[in-house]
């Protein structure tokens, strides 16, 4: 009892002169664990309670909770002597499923948010046997007060993580938790052990939606003769004749067409011009299960015949953004009103002011006033799935101009009265793709966005660079290229721009959508590597990181400088 006494009497002291003092020496404590407080520390976590959120999305049917959940009830049943929670997370901490072995511990677990759809990410509720299992990549076992929120010291929690057999990434947590009491060693080795026979369960399940796709594929191609693609969610396969049919750049482009077109309907039938100028027919269908798209396969045909319609040559060889352009430019020509959905950013306006060219284009948002519009001119409501109301005098002056009407939404299935009144006056719409669905038009853009941003100038990327940026997933589309490229320009006015004139957020290729303080850490990695001269070692001194916890922040944001 001493020894424990004098245990929790070291780790309190510790911690209270580290919250006075965030760079005092911790001598006595654990490694991970003094990390774990400093960054819990920097992070802003709440050291007295317990501050996490509910997130309501979480996909508890997902592969990972199907292959774990037998695991996790065998687990449950060898520790039923104790009053122990059994908990699966997933790879951002957040709990898929709870088994409890009393309802005196339930109930403690519900005390503490420690419940299914709740995070228990280190920078929410500091250090813990979940989300310092994903800060530190390897097994742990938090007892009492190595807990850095005083709400969770009656407690302890063995953690292991649960990994993808074949790339090792961090698929979910393994957690039991229990009172100190309660706690014994041989919970770590319980928990590590299970977390491995998961992975043995991912590794034995097949990935069905991958395998549909495959069948589909293979049976195209058994019974035709002619070019077959399938894009999948992980993998792209192309016989013979189509990779002999089209030279790389246009295959590259029909891959990134059919993934735009995976979610936009069951069959596929479109004519799409490729950056060579080729034109092909794709003709095929979506492969589903349950819910969820998982993949595309066609039959390509080369199209000899001329399209017969001209416009001013676009920068864009995207397929996509070619066939949004071509039946925009079919509406305006004949007076059609024009709904445009895409995402924020990706181009909406511009495709209309580039193709009106007869008169004004007049924008109009929610709250502008109104006045007289030119009978020539095209009025573009923007973003009004985003209106409460239509402003005053639109109607009217609308009807006694006869101008053209066009509309940009994000998402015209989430409107309210106002569009659900606009809606019929329009008789077509196009959907403009993200960036991310077009990279091959990366470098046209990026070369029109220089001309605009710096005329005149020899300013240009460094191949490094665009490479890059090719690699980034711009959520913010091509306002979000415009952005980084005015930082990279208040960097290096002239020149070769290289990688590190580039904003710290393209210099990452992170997985999945940060959080703010991921966002911020991975800035600020970024940028000790840009001041460092890319010295890694010298880099995690000026973060304050172990090298080793460098590296892998580096693998785990994609970090690219």
């Amino acid at each position: 009892m001493g020894d424990v006494l004098a245990r929790r009497k070291l780790l309190t002291t510790a911690r209270a002169r580290l919250l006075d003092r965030p760079d005092a020496d911790l001598p006595g404590i654990p490694r991970i664990v003094a990390a774990s407080w400093r960054r819990s520390i920097a992070r802003g976590v709440v050291p007295e309670t317990v501050t996490n959120r509910f997130h309501p999305d979480l996909d508890t049917d997902s592969r990972l909770v199907r292959c774990a959940r037998p695991v996790i009830e065998q687990l449950a049943e060898q520790t039923a002597g104790a009053p122990v929670c059994v908990v699966l997370t997933d790879d951002r901490a957040r709990l898929l499923v709870r088994l409890d072995t009393s309802a005196e511990i339930g109930r403690a677990a519900d005390e503490n948010r420690f419940a299914a759809g709740f995070g228990y990410d280190e920078g929410e509720v500091g250090t813990n046997g979940v989300g310092t299992v994903l800060e530190s990549g390897g097994s742990i076992h938090v007892v009492g007060a190595e807990h850095f929120v005083e709400a969770l010291q009656p407690y302890a929690c063995a953690g292991a993580p649960v990994r993808d057999p074949l790339t090792g990434r961090i698929e979910g947590v393994l957690d039991v938790s229990c009172r100190v009491e309660h706690s014994s060693p041989i919970l770590g080795s319980l928990v590590r052990s299970a977390a491995e026979r998961i992975q043995d369960a991912l590794l034995r399940d097949r990935d069905t939606g991958q395998q549909a796709v495959f069948d589909l594929y293979t049976r195209v191609d058994a019974r035709s003769r002619r070019a077959v693609l399938a894009v999948g969610r992980r993998a792209v396969l192309a016989n013979t004749v189509l990779q002999t049919l089209l030279d790389p750049g246009d295959l590259a482009a029909l891959q990134e067409h059919a993934r735009f077109r995976m979610a936009r309907g069951p069959g596929v039938d479109d004519r799409v011009d490729l950056p060579s100028g080729v034109r092909v027919r794709m003709r095929g269908t979506t492969v589903a299960a349950g819910s969820s798209v998982d993949g595309l396969v066609a039959v390509v045909t080369v199209l000899r015949e001329a399209d017969g319609f001209a416009l001013p040559e676009p920068t864009s060889g995207s397929p996509a953004w070619r066939s949004a352009r071509t039946a925009a430019g079919d509406a305006l020509r004949a007076g059609t009103p024009l709904l445009v959905v895409g995402e924020p950013g990706s181009g909406r306006r511009r495709l209309l002011r580039d193709l009106h060219t007869g008169g004004p284009v007049v924008e109009i948002g929610s709250g502008d006033p109104v006045g007289s519009f030119a009978p020539s001119a095209l009025v573009v409501l923007t973003d009004a799935d985003r209106w409460d109301r239509a402003p005053a005098g639109l109607t009217a002056a609308l009807r006694s101009s006869r101008a053209r009407l066009a509309a940009t939404v994000t998402d015209a299935a989430r409107s309210g009265p106002w569009l659900a009144d606009l809606l019929p006056r329009l008789r077509r719409s196009v959907t403009v793709p993200p960036l991310r669905n077009r990279s091959g038009d990366l470098p046209s853009l990026v070369t029109d966005l220089l001309s605009e941003l710096a005329p005149g100038r020899d300013a240009r990327l460094s191949a490094d660079a665009m490479r890059t940026m090719a690699r980034h997933r711009w959520p913010g589309n091509v306002a979000e290229l415009r952005d980084a490229l005015e930082v990279a320009l208040r960097r290096r006015p002239v020149g070769v721009l290289d990688v590190g004139d580039l904003p710290e957020s393209c210099q990452s290729a992170p997985r999945g959508a940060l959080r703010p303080v991921e966002a911020a850490e991975r800035d600020a990695i970024v940028a000790a590597l840009r001041d460092t001269g890319g010295n890694r070692a010298a880099a995690a001194a000026a973060v304050g990181l172990a090298r080793s916890t460098l590296y892998r922040k580096i693998a785990q944001y994609g970090i690219t400088g």
